[in-house]
């Protein structure tokens, strides 16, 4: 991405009464973000959300002036300003309400991994959660993925923890700024993530903590992942809210059972009562549940073979193509935009695949294509 059209995208996001949903219209109607700031007020208006003060800010460059100190600032701080217009932004996270107009990530992480999956629990872990915790990562070490959590206290932390212990790429989703560690006890493996993960936040550098910052971060815990893992939690543990979200955004859900007079099984045997979560006894069940241990098709060859599948129609062929394109696994909301095709009629054109055993329905509303 060109750094011109980097800093007009950020210059967007500081626009008051611009949010990420009406920043899309304006990027859709438009096609850049520059293009944006040089259109005349009377064409902005055009775009539905967008008021007259809302047109005159934009026009007034103001904004854009703010962008370049407001870049300048967080680079100094080896602090990385992600827009939802460039390849490096979660994937995950455009696909669910209250997407964050801007992300600040320090550390070298993908956050686009393969597989991510979010532990929450209680704060106050006891030795069977961590040991829960250990044995689950342990085995799940064979695979390639992404740990996230919140850096709190009790399971956040010693799933950050393992996660290095083991290997793996772990990421903290902090409250505040990604310049300020919370609880400043964790400031030391914090640090050692930024080797092999890193912390991740939607507000800037020197933003003051806040109390509602902690439940609007668990959204985005539960949006970067395909899987919310509920190791420990009480009747009132923000790990529910985390699940919450997760439920919501149509991703899996797994909890971990435990004594029934153990406080802090409460919340775990609720999910699962209540259907609101998988029950979770090894890595197995996360593994079998996401299709993990399945073979994953060569799309080159899959697109050569749906060449001579007659029994298609030219919508069908055509999503099928896209599908292996895109390679992988593909969330339902990608695909819309890659294909154009509102969201009600490609359900009915992926159900018609499904049927003729050309794609495969996953968790979290994502499609890949079967070998034959």
């Amino acid at each position: 991405m060109q750094v011109e059209e980097k800093l007009y995208q950020v210059a967007l996001s500081q626009v008051r009464g611009v949010g990420y949903v009406l920043a899309q219209k304006l990027m859709a109607r438009f096609g850049s973000a520059q293009a944006i700031f040089q259109s005349m007020p009377r064409e902005l208006t055009q775009v539905p959300g967008v008021s007259q003060c809302i047109a005159q800010t934009i026009r007034s460059g103001d904004a854009y002036a703010q962008a370049t100190e407001f870049l300048a600032l967080h680079e100094k701080a080896n602090i990385r300003i992600l827009t939802p217009w460039e390849e490096a932004y979660p994937e995950r996270l455009r696909h669910i309400d209250g997407t964050p107009t801007l992300l600040y990530l320090r550390g070298d992480v993908d956050l686009n991994a393969a597989k991510v999956l979010s532990i929450v629990g209680t704060r106050n872990a006891t030795n069977y959660g961590k040991k829960v915790v250990e044995t689950l990562l342990g085995e799940l070490s064979a695979h390639t993925l992404l740990i996230v959590s919140g850096l709190a206290y009790g399971v956040d932390i010693h799933a950050h923890k393992t996660a290095l212990a083991v290997g793996l790429p772990t990421l903290a989703v902090v409250a505040g700024g990604v310049d300020t560690v919370y609880p400043s006890a964790h400031k030391r493996v914090a640090e050692e993530m930024l080797a092999r993960g890193g912390l991740l936040a939607e507000h800037p550098l020197r933003t003051k903590l806040a109390a509602h910052q902690f439940a609007a971060r668990n959204r985005i815990i539960a949006g970067m992942a395909d899987a919310t893992i509920v190791v420990e939690a009480g009747k009132r543990s923000g790990a529910l809210i985390t699940a919450q979200y997760a439920n919501a955004y149509n991703r899996e859900v797994f909890a971990v059972s435990g004594s029934i007079y153990e406080p802090y099984s409460v919340g775990c045997h609720h999910l699962i009562k209540t259907h609101q979560a998988h029950l979770l006894t090894s890595a197995a069940d996360i593994a079998y549940a996401m299709h993990w241990d399945e073979e994953r098709p060569i799309s080159k060859s899959i697109l050569d073979v749906l060449d001579r599948i007659s029994e298609l129609t030219e919508v069908e062929r055509s999503v099928a193509q896209v599908i292996g394109k895109l390679q992988g696994e593909v969330h339902i909301d990608q695909l819309s935009h890659q294909t154009q095709i509102p969201l009600n009629q490609l359900s009915a054109v992926l159900l018609q695949l499904e049927l003729k055993k050309i794609v495969k329905f996953l968790p979290g509303r994502k499609f890949r294509l079967i070998a034959r």
